[in-house]
C-alpha cells in the first residue's frame, strides 16, 4: 500500500511541473495537482527518480540557497488561493525518517517565505535528500492539504 502512494505522489508531481533541461535553474511553481496549493521553488532544476528508503521516488532538484540577512536559509515560498487556509505546518525529514526541523506559521494574503527551524547545519543536511511536509490548516486548525516534496540540493554551477 505504501508503494501504491509514492507512485500516485510521482505520478502527481510530475503531472504538475514542466520538465525543463537540468543546466536552466528557475523559479518554478510546484504543485500536488491542485493548483490553490503550490510551493514556488527559487533556483529549480529539474525533477529525478531516486531510491530513497528502498522505494522509488520522485524528487525535486534545486539550487542550494544562500543565508539571507538573518543567518537563515529561505527555501521556498508556499502560496495558496484557498481563502479558508490560514497558516501551515510542516515536518522537516532526513532520509532515515529522522526529524530535521519544523515550521507553524500564519499565512500572509495566501503566501509565507518558508524558514524552517532546522535541528542540524544545513550544509550536513543537504548531502542526501530532504523531506518538506506540508499542511495547509484552517482557523481551527483543521488539515485541509498536505503536500509531500522530496528535494534534492545541488551547488550553483
Amino acid at each position: 500500500m505504501k508503494g501504491f502512494f509514492r507512485v500516485i505522489f510521482a505520478t502527481i508531481i510530475l503531472a504538475g511541473l514542466m520538465i525543463i533541461p537540468a543546466s536552466a535553474a528557475e523559479d518554478k511553481a510546484v504543485n500536488w495537482g491542485d493548483e490553490r496549493y503550490q510551493i514556488m521553488v527559487p533556483g529549480f532544476i529539474e525533477t529525478r527518480d531516486m531510491t530513497i528508503n528502498g522505494e522509488t521516488t520522485t524528487v525535486v532538484v534545486v539550487q542550494k540557497p544562500e543565508k539571507n540577512a538573518e543567518n537563515k536559509y529561505r527555501f521556498f515560498d508556499v502560496v495558496t488561493t484557498d481563502t479558508n487556509a490560514v497558516s501551515i505546518t510542516s515536518t522537516v525529514f532526513k532520509v532515515n525518517q529522522e526529524y530535521a526541523g519544523d515550521l507553524m506559521i500564519d499565512l500572509d494574503n495566501g503566501r509565507v517565505s518558508y524558514v524552517p527551524f532546522l535541528d542540524d547545519d544545513f550544509e550536513n543536511l543537504s548531502k542526501e535528500p530532504i523531506y518538506f511536509g506540508f499542511s495547509f490548516r484552517d482557523s481551527s486548525w483543521n488539515k485541509i492539504y498536505d503536500c509531500p516534496l522530496w528535494v534534492v540540493f545541488e551547488d550553483k554551477k
